[in-house]
C-alpha cells in the first residue's frame, strides 16, 4: 500500500514552516520571523499529504497536521496560508528534504559512485551539511567545497557500513 502521508519533524518541518509563511505576501520579515519562531516552537510534527506516487504534496495542496494539542489553535492559520498561496514547483518552491536520498541505503544498494550521483544534485553547501547532520553521517566542519562535503558524507556512509559489519561479526 503507497504512503498517503509525509511526516516531517526537526529540520524538514521547520523548512516547511518557513516556506509556508514566506510565500505569504501580506507579511514583513519581522512578523514572518516571529511567527516562524511560534510555529516552530509549537508545532512538533507536521504530515504533508502525497500525490497520487510518492511525490509530496505543493505547499499548495498541503494539509497541515499537529501532534501538539498547543500547536492546534495555529493550525487553521497555516493550513489557510497554505491553501492561498500559488503551486509552487517541484524544484523551486519545495523544501529541502534531509532524509532524501538517503545515503546509507543508496551506498548499499546501488554502490559509491550512485550515492555520489544522488548527492551531486544538492549544490547548496548547507543543505549538504543539513543532509549529513540529520543521517548522523559525520563530517569535517572545515570543509567548504560542495565536492568535498559529497565526498566526505559518502566516506562516513562508508564507514558506517563497514561498523555495523564489525558489529555483527
Amino acid at each position: 500500500m503507497a504512503r498517503t502521508k509525509r511526516f516531517l519533524n526537526g529540520a524538514a518541518k521547520d523548512a516547511f514552516l518557513k516556506q509556508v509563511l514566506a510565500a505569504e505576501p501580506g507579511l514583513d520579515e519581522a512578523t514572518r520571523e516571529r511567527l516562524a519562531l511560534a510555529l516552530q516552537s509549537s508545532i512538533a510534527l507536521v504530515s504533508l499529504r502525497c500525490h497520487s506516487g510518492s511525490e509530496p504534496a505543493s505547499a499548495a495542496g498541503a494539509s497541515v497536521e499537529t501532534t501538539d494539542t498547543a500547536a492546534a489553535a495555529h493550525e487553521p492559520d497555516v493550513q489557510n496560508t497554505a491553501e492561498n498561496t500559488p503551486p509552487a514547483t517541484a524544484t523551486e518552491g519545495a523544501p529541502f528534504d534531509p532524509y532524501s536520498p538517503n545515503v546509507i541505503v543508496v551506498f548499499r544498494t546501488l554502490g559509491r559512485d550512485a550515492a555520489l550521483a544522488e548527492l551531486h544534485a544538492i549544490e547548496d553547501i548547507d543543505c549538504l551539511r543539513l543532509l549529513a547532520r540529520e543521517q548522523r553521517l559525520g563530517i569535517a566542519s572545515d570543509l567548504a567545497d560542495a565536492a568535498d562535503i559529497r565526498r566526505a558524507i559518502v566516506a562516513a556512509a562508508e564507514r558506517r557500513i563497514a561498523n555495523r559489519r564489525a558489529a555483527a561479526s
